[in-house]
């Protein structure tokens, strides 16, 4: 089998991907472990969500997929608010001040994974290698060869990894990679609370670890509440009444009491960076070559943004699509924004997880300069909103 690009990975940003190259006209071969869950439309809400930026949504508005999305359920919210446990700090973020009507959407994985899904099924020039796993990728001086366990052999021009934190395809390029864990669980749950959510993200950093309330339509939050992890194992002991006393405690009961109306599940905490998001007719995006802490939300977001960066950087090649010189240009429109925002996570999660007075008492006096001064308020939305002018125009 010959086609344009081989995609591994057929989560969010491989699809996105896959969606933005087939509008190009390219042959995609599409390649995954699993199926594609379904969605059905009176299915309870699911607790693992993104926060879909305004860059993210005009992406996949581009792509004729956030029609599909709103047609399922999609949650605005027009407000954010963090607060800090040490300190009588706080910082609020209103869409209003961007003008804008609202600052994102809160969706559920699953809402976007099956919609774009969707929209590609209605392409003739995808094809799809599910449930499938690559054994051997070789890589020639004009095209790459992908073996999968099934014996079948499919060339490209580029091999794209999608396929996240512990990507085959970094791991068979030999691309070296840095990852560190936190020591921590993020434990995730659908809950209803006392009071109305406000279409308001709400954000307490504690010393145990960030916890954010998300708003969805139907009235519920879904939280990720990251902890150290034997704080996890205790709170994973508990029944599902004491784990919402508990949790309740941690909000602050800023909504008053919660809830719990779902599960909880809990997944480690881990960041990463590959040493080169290219070589020659390999190149990596999302969690493949970077993976971040949760705490800000923009993991999917970058991912969804190196898609976008990408198809437009394949888009204007005048050469070879998976040459290194084309490849490389990626690579620099991406790494600097890439590893600006894992030094801001780790610094995060250092400086917002410190008891030390001393750190305390700075971080409240910058979360109240930053609450104050309008234009550093409007920059650090401008950015965490996607609309910063080095995206490509679609993706603004």
């Amino acid at each position: 089998m010959y086609v344009d690009v081989i995609i591994v990975g057929a989560g969010m940003v491989g699809l996105t991907l896959a969606n933005l190259l087939s509008k190009q006209g390219k042959l995609i071969a599409i390649v995954d472990r699993g199926e594609i869950a379904q969605f059905k439309v009176d299915q309870e809400y699911q607790a693992r969500v993104t926060a879909v930026s305004p860059g993210s949504r005009a992406i996949f508005e581009h792509m004729g997929a956030w029609s599909a999305m709103q047609a399922k359920r999609v949650s605005s919210f027009t407000d954010m608010h963090v607060w800090d446990e040490a300190g009588a700090s706080n910082i609020h973020f209103n869409a209003t001040d961007m003008q804008r009507s609202n600052l994102g959407h809160i969706v559920e994985n699953i809402v976007i994974q099956t919609s774009l899904y969707e929209v590609l099924q209605q392409q003739s020039n995808i094809e799809w290698c599910m449930p499938e796993h690559i054994s051997k990728i070789v890589v020639y001086q004009d095209h790459a060869e992908v073996e999968l366990d099934s014996g079948i052999l499919i060339k490209a021009k580029l091999v794209v990894g999608a396929d996240g934190v512990r990507s085959t395809v970094r791991n068979l390029t030999e691309i070296a990679y840095t990852g560190k864990s936190y020591q921590q669980m993020g434990l995730v749950a659908l809950v209803e609370t006392e009071h109305s959510h406000e279409n308001t993200a709400w954000q307490r950093f504690l010393t145990t670890g960030p916890l954010a309330l998300l708003p969805l339509k139907n009235g519920q939050c879904s939280i990720v509440w990251s902890v150290s992890e034997d704080y996890a194992d205790e709170l994973m002991k508990l029944n599902e009444h004491e784990f919402a006393d508990a949790l309740t405690q941690a909000s602050d009961m800023q909504l008053g009491n919660i809830t719990l109306k779902s599960k909880c599940a809990a997944f480690p905490l881990v960041s990463g960076q590959a040493d080169s998001m290219v070589q020659s007719r390999i190149s990596l995006v999302g969690d493949a070559a970077h993976a971040l802490h949760p705490l800000a939300g923009q993991g999917a977001n970058l991912g969804f943004t190196d898609a976008a960066v990408l198809a437009d950087v394949l888009a204007i090649a005048e050469r070879d699509i998976g040459s290194l010189k084309v490849l490389r240009k990626f690579e620099r429109a991406r790494v600097g924004e890439t590893q600006v925002m894992q030094s801001s996570m780790d610094a995060f999660v250092a400086a917002f997880g410190s008891s030390n007075s001393a750190i305390v008492i700075a971080r409240n006096a910058a979360i109240r300069t930053a609450n104050s001064i309008q234009p550093v308020k409007k920059f650090f939305m401008k950015h965490a909103m996607g609309l910063s002018k080095d995206r490509p125009g679609f993706a603004r």
